[in-house]
């Protein structure tokens, strides 16, 4: 019993980091991109809006896929893709191509993501224990894993090209290798009014869209780090383009080891102080970086942004299933759903803005957003509330 709660939490545990790592691959790829088409921040921001869409579309067929085919399956062939996509962004000259690229990008990362979410509560229930959490550390350490990777890679004689075709390669092989217990089947363990065989729309409580509005703010803040300290590190600090990327490093290496401690963290402090809190060092680390000079300064300001996201999305998804507004997995499904738009469509947000106002006062919109959530999320559970 206890080898097979090792073998379904290990295949879930690699399909976790692989999604990671896949998505972070491609954050210290960026700047090359805007450099290889010349593109300002307005145009690169069109550019990321490919993902996005690309996220929109899998969304609400991805339940259905995994219904039909299974969680095994469907992670196997979206990591195929995701690999492919990883080499053509390397080597693809032109601009129309790459939006297409982009957008099976956004397409692929999104149903590796939630069907990976499925699976674990699948392994959940198998296992009659929680596991979720410890399986999201798991995803911000493959970012940390790709980010740090790529990046260094991409300061050897591999290049771009190079450094793509290793990172694809690694996917494949530890998704194939460690996800052979991945479950092949969803519907065995469902019920028939679950969210992912029902057909039926269901469209969800008012406080369960505010959470999920609160997720969507903390998601285009991780995404703003992935997809834009890079940027931000090249044009206004003067860093090496092939340098860039050890921001969004900084970043994930804080969130990883905070959200890994996370749950002693919260039953030492409270979820409210947790949540507020964690709000708080955000808006402090966006400060840090927009108004110290110093690259090695920015560094820290995207550390301590990962300190304080470490902990929020986690939290505020165990706070809405144990609402009893909407059935518990329909509630999460939507808070997920429209929480992780925010860090594939908020990337070409912050492009928008940028252009128009600067990204340093971009940034700074941004901290003012998080610190909504954190004042918002402390009256939503205030103890008369939260009852």
């Amino acid at each position: 019993m206890q080898t097979k709660e090792l073998q379904l939490l290990n295949s879930n545990r690699c399909s976790f980091l692989a999604a990671g790592f896949a998505v972070a691959a491609w954050a210290p790829m960026i700047p090359y991109v805007k450099e290889r088409f010349a593109l300002d921040e307005h145009q690169l921001g069109l550019l990321l809006l490919c993902v996005g869409i690309g996220s929109f579309i899998s969304m609400p067929i991805t339940g259905v896929l995994a219904g039909r085919f299974g969680c095994k399956k469907l992670i196997y062939a979206s990591v195929l893709l995701l690999a492919f996509l990883i080499v053509a962004i390397s080597v693809t000259s032109n601009l129309y191509l790459m939006a297409v690229i982009l957008l099976c990008f956004g397409f692929s990362a999104v149903i590796v993501d939630v069907v990976s979410n499925i699976n674990a509560a699948l392994v959940e229930k198998e296992l009659k224990r929680g596991v979720m959490s410890g399986l999201h550390g798991l995803y911000s350490v493959g970012g940390f894993c790709g980010s740090i990777i790529v990046t260094t890679l991409l300061n050897t004689w591999l290049g771009i090209v190079g450094s793509a075709i290793f990172a694809a390669v690694f996917v494949v092989i530890f998704t194939f290798a460690g996800g052979k217990h991945l479950f092949s089947s969803v519907g065995h363990n469902e019920s028939k009014d679950n969210a992912i065989t029902s057909k039926k729309f269901i469209f969800p409580h008012y406080l369960v869209i505010i959470v999920g509005l609160m997720c969507f703010v903390m998601f285009m803040t991780e995404g703003s780090v992935l997809d834009w300290s890079g940027v931000f590190l090249s044009s206004e600090r003067g860093v090496d383009i092939s340098m860039a990327g050890y921001g969004y490093s900084a970043f994930a290496i804080a969130m990883t080891v905070c959200r890994l401690t996370g749950d002693k963290i919260v039953m030492k402090m409270g979820r409210r102080r947790v949540l507020l809190l964690g709000a708080l060092c955000i808006f402090s680390g966006y400060c840090v970086v927009v108004y110290c000079p110093m690259a090695i300064a920015s560094l820290c300001g995207f550390a301590l942004i990962g300190v304080g996201a470490s902990n929020i999305v986690p939290q505020l998804i165990s706070y809405i299933a144990s609402r009893k507004e909407m059935p518990m997995h329909l509630s999460v499904t939507w808070v997920n759903a429209i929480g992780f738009a925010g860090i594939l469509c908020g990337p070409a947000l912050i492009g928008f803005l940028a252009k128009v106002i600067s990204l340093e006062y971009t940034f700074l919109c941004l901290a003012c957003a998080v610190v909504a959530v954190g004042l918002g999320s402390f009256y939503l559970l205030a103890p008369k509330r939260a009852d």
